[in-house]
């Protein structure tokens, strides 16, 4: 029991430690265009933090290398901890919850997606213009946050659901570009604790004796947390619709699992791909290649974006005993997390970024993939 307490309580405090300074890491990314308050010693805290990010790069990367290596040494640990049983639910499910409450906090430090999120909230409740019909720089001159916000030139991308979802936290934030800010991240902090509070319920039907694990496989995903919790994109709102409407199903309440799986579809399209699954009885197997599908679909198309994975960790998170499809997922998050830090080091996309992100992203989905042939290979042996 001692050897017990001793391990949970050293997962504990490494999640403690490594979230706080996940948290404190965000705030070094804050655009330099940017004034988060207009407080006088909040400036000197946010220039201290910029100089960081900005202006000490190979500090700011080593930073970056060392909490994304913390994240997944934990994540290693409790899964394991999960696995053998000294990491009890109600210890897994307070790390969840206070990760949330601190990470609902940070900067959304590696996508300019959220600040879009609140700029189409503004153009329909402020300047009541339709966001499908104008562009933000037609407010160029007007308004203060075309200064540090992306793709300016086109117009929203987002589904209607999404965007009215977006109107309350607006309204709620007071015009107030901070709190608006927390708002928005807050839902998907909600949307987040619904999806794993899903996906356990889901699993105490499935396999009730794997359900920590399903837990921590998906919950505590160091991408899932990073792209999620800190980034703050919608996609986690898609993925916990999806998975409530899975608890649904499980729950013979199958016109409301279709009901659930619509709104998922209408907040950003790509949980279409859910719909042979769902025809099948909502089959695991057919909704985690489904998404893979819509994923390696979208890779034809465009660049793949570190977050797009968090449509598929929620199904890998269905297969705890699969420790083959737990331990890729594990390296595809790795080596997506990796492809911001020649970013961070260089400050740009140019040469030789596209290169370094090439082979960051590469070598933990190889290795990931190698292990898995390794521990394959000696089976096949005795077999025959």
């Amino acid at each position: 029991m001692k050897q017990r307490n001793t391990r949970e309580s050293f997962v504990i405090g490494g999640w403690a430690f490594a979230i706080i300074f996940l948290f404190l890491y965000s705030y070094t990314q804050v655009d330099l265009s940017l004034t988060l308050s207009r407080v006088s010693a909040w400036q000197v805290i946010q220039k201290s933090f910029q100089f960081i990010g900005f202006y000490q790069r190979p500090l700011s990367t080593f930073l970056y290398v060392s909490i994304v290596s913390l994240l997944y040494v934990l994540y290693g640990a409790t899964i394991k901890g999960a696995l053998r049983g000294w990491l009890s639910r109600t210890w897994l499910w307070r790390i969840i919850l206070s990760t949330t409450a601190i990470l609902v906090f940070s900067y959304p430090a590696f996508s300019y997606d959220l600040f879009n999120y609140m700029f189409t909230a503004k153009t329909v409740l402020v300047y009541h213009k339709n966001p499908y019909a104008v562009v933000p720089l037609e407010f160029s001159g007007v308004d203060p946050w075309l200064s540090f916000l992306h793709w300016t030139h086109l117009p929203s991308a987002y589904t209607p659901l999404w965007i009215f979802m977006t109107l309350p936290a607006y309204i709620l934030g007071f015009r107030m570009f901070l709190l608006t800010m927390f708002n928005i991240k807050l839902l998907v902090g909600i949307s987040y604790i619904g999806a794993v509070w899903a996906l356990e319920r889901v699993m105490e039907t499935f396999d009730p004796k794997n359900a920590r694990v399903s837990v921590a496989v998906f919950a505590l995903n160091p991408l899932v947390i990073v792209e999620g919790l800190v980034s703050g994109h919608n996609d986690m709102v898609m993925m916990a619709l999806s998975m409530v409407s899975l608890l649904l199903f499980v729950k013979r309440k199958a016109w409301f699992s279709w009901i659930a799986l619509v709104l998922s579809i209408a907040a950003k399209l790509m949980t279409v791909f859910l719909l042979p699954s769902v025809l099948f009885g909502w089959n695991r197997k057919i909704a985690l290649f489904g998404m893979c599908l819509g994923l390696l679909l979208v890779m034809t198309q465009r660049e793949v974006l570190p977050w797009y994975f968090l449509w598929i960790m929620p199904f890998v998170a269905l297969f705890p005993d699969n420790g083959n499809i737990v331990l890729v997922a594990g390296g595809v998050s790795l080596g997506l997390l990796l492809r911001y830090a020649p970013f961070i080091y260089f400050g740009h996309w140019d040469a030789p970024v596209p290169l370094l992100k090439l082979w960051l992203t590469t070598i933990p989905i190889a290795v990931s993939l190698a292990r898995v042939a390794l521990v394959a290979f000696p089976r096949s042996r005795r077999s025959s």
